[in-house]
Formats: structure tokens, C-alpha cells, sequence
């Protein structure tokens, strides 16, 4: 029996000394693709019928709202006909279907051009900000939890954990629209040393600091507080206190030993927060007029009744987040193959 045939001690393997089958793992895997795009394809055949009903449900007449106020009763009917929307429902969805299935989300009511386009120009800005935002809450959350959760080992400290729980538990609390208008104020109106929105006269990577900043520190927080519990959990197992008795330099006893248990929980929490800050950008675009995804969306709604734009922008952020969060399980299953599902000899 080869070395190989061992799992050592930590993430992703069973107990010392039981063997791991590379089948076995692969099988693992296999099952676990399956079910995830299986998965995938139904929700997205789900995230199609939302998209289609959820227009339904916007107050509104759209052939009013482009046809102008002033418009004759006989010019509001001609452009409910023109735009399709005097069929049946089953044929309408029927329509829909057939087009998003080409990648067809029909041409924009307002603008006359293919909606996607229009919502694919504002999908890179509102991406920058959103990724941005995961990865600084992701880095500066765990490392923040463990450094919290390692000073405060065995009730070291207690003013210091107490401080950090109520400190993070009330930044965490604070709507992110409410942080992204505190920042203007501070760091925009009174030292004038950001600037307040975005605009071509400023840089872009200055214009995006602010956003970023309102969308992740809320994350920054509930990261910090979950790594900070689970840092606690985790200096208490056996393997740590034989790898502190072995007096491991400082860096190989947290980054190699410890860092792996952690990422499992961070990761599957930034796939929750992923969904939040999606959500969450769209208010903070409009707070500092930041050309995403935001802006298109409260544009189609409110003012254009433009219901492909709607439907595209709609799908798309249902998209992202369904890739992501399937990105998120593969990497979780690489660092711990337990989280695949699978069974082990």
C-alpha cells in the first residue's frame, strides 16, 4: 500500500489512517457535477418563468408610457399590437421562451435595440464593484476572524472580543445605502478627498472605492464574527493542540493547519452574502450614480416600462448568481471533498 493510500489529518479527508480511493473521489465528483448542472438547468428554466411573470406584477401600462400621455385611446391599442402585448399569456410566454432560448430578449421599447445589449454594456461595472467587494470581505473578514479568534484564545482578552462582537454586530446592522450616503458625506462633502459619484471627469478606480467600500464592509463584519467563532472551535481540536506542543513556526501552525477549516465556512457564507451584495449594488449604484446594472433596472421600471430590458437585466443577475454560487461549490469541493456528497469506502 503506497503513502497515497493515506488521508493526512485536516480539511476535506476522513480520519487518519482510512484509506481514500482516487475512483472513489472521482465518483464523487462525477455525481456531484451532475447534480449541479442539473441543478443549474432547472433553475435557470425557473429564473425564464420569473423573469417572464415578474413584468406582469410592475404597475403600468407600457404602450401608454411610449405612446405619450397625450396619445389617442386608437394609438395606445396600435402600439399594445405593435409590442405583442394584446396576445393571450400562454402565447406571449410562449414567444419569450422561444427567443431567450436563441439569446433573444427582444429589442428594448425605448430604445429600440436589442435589450440584452443594452443591460450587457452596464453588467462589467456592476461586476467590478460586486467581485471587488467578495474578495476584500473574504480576505479582510478571515483575516481579521482568525486574528480576533487567536488574541482571544481561552478567554484571553475579553474586553477585546467583547469589543469586536458589539463593534461588528452593529456595522453589520447598518443598511448598505445608509453606509454608501455616510461615505459621501464624510469622505466626498467634508474632506473632499474621494469623489461623490461616478463621472468620465473622474477616475474610474477612484469613482469605485466608495462603492466597493459600502458593499463589503457590512461583509467585512459577518465574515469576521462567523471566522471568529469558528477560529475559537477550531484551536480546541487535538490536531492543533499537537501542532502547538510541536511549537510549529507561527505562520505553518494558522495558514497551513488552520486557514483550510476556516475557508470551508467563508466560502459557503460568501455564497450567501453573494446574493445580498448583488442585491445590494443595485441601491448602492444609485446612490453614487455608478453606470451598472442599478441604474438600468430603476430607469426600465420606473420611467420606460420597458419590459425586456427588464426581463434581460433580471435574468442576468439570476445568471451571476447562479455561476457564482456554482464556482463557489466547486472550490469548496477542491479544498474539502467532503462537501461533494459522496460517499467513502
Amino acid at each position: 500500500m503506497t503513502a497515497d493510500s493515506f488521508a493526512a489529518p485536516g480539511p476535506g479527508t476522513p480520519e487518519p489512517g482510512r484509506p481514500v480511493k482516487a475512483a472513489t473521489l472521482a465518483g464523487a465528483w462525477r455525481t456531484f457535477l451532475v447534480r449541479r448542472v442539473a441543478g443549474l438547468l432547472v433553475n435557470l428554466a425557473l429564473l425564464v418563468l420569473v423573469t417572464f411573470l415578474i413584468v406582469q406584477l410592475i404597475p403600468g401600462d407600457p404602450a401608454t408610457a411610449i405612446a405619450g400621455e397625450s396619445a389617442t385611446l386608437d394609438q395606445v391599442e396600435l402600439v399594445r399590437t405593435q409590442l405583442g402585448l394584446d396576445q393571450p399569456l400562454p402565447v406571449q410566454l410562449w414567444t419569450y421562451v422561444s427567443g431567450v432560448v436563441q439569446g433573444d430578449f427582444g429589442d428594448s421599447y425605448r430604445y429600440r435595440q436589442p435589450a440584452m445589449d443594452i443591460v450587457m454594456t452596464a453588467v462589467p461595472y456592476t461586476l467590478t464593484i460586486t467581485i471587488a467587494a467578495v474578495l476584500l470581505l473574504l480576505v479582510l473578514g478571515i483575516a481579521l476572524g482568525m486574528a480576533i479568534g487567536v488574541a482571544t484564545r481561552g478567554d484571553r482578552r475579553r474586553w477585546l472580543d467583547l469589543s469586536f462582537s458589539v463593534v461588528t454586530g452593529i456595522i453589520s446592522s447598518i443598511p448598505t445605502y445608509v453606509l454608501a450616503t455616510g461615505f459621501v458625506v464624510v469622505f466626498a462633502v467634508l474632506w473632499r478627498v474621494l469623489p461623490p459619484a461616478y463621472s468620465p471627469a473622474y477616475n474610474i478606480g477612484a469613482a469605485a472605492i466608495l462603492p466597493i467600500a459600502s458593499l463589503s464592509i457590512g461583509g467585512i463584519c459577518s465574515v469576521a464574527r462567523i471566522v471568529r467563532r469558528e477560529t475559537a472551535v477550531i484551536l480546541e481540536q487535538d490536531y492543533m493542540r499537537s501542532a502547538r506542543g510541536w511549537r510549529l513556526p507561527t505562520l505553518t501552525l494558522y495558514v497551513k493547519h488552520m486557514l483550510p477549516n476556516l475557508l470551508t465556512t467563508a466560502l459557503t457564507l460568501s455564497g450567501i452574502i453573494l446574493t445580498a451584495l448583488l442585491g445590494s449594488a443595485l441601491i448602492t449604484e444609485a446612490v453614487f450614480a455608478w453606470p451598472g446594472l442599478g441604474g438600468v433596472i430603476v430607469q426600465a421600471i420606473a420611467v420606460d416600462k420597458d419590459y425586456p430590458v427588464i426581463r434581460a437585466a433580471v435574468f442576468v443577475i439570476g445568471l451571476i448568481s447562479l455561476v457564482m454560487t456554482l464556482i463557489i461549490d466547486i472550490i469548496l469541493g477542491l479544498i474539502d471533498p467532503r462537501t461533494l456528497g459522496g460517499k467513502r469506502d
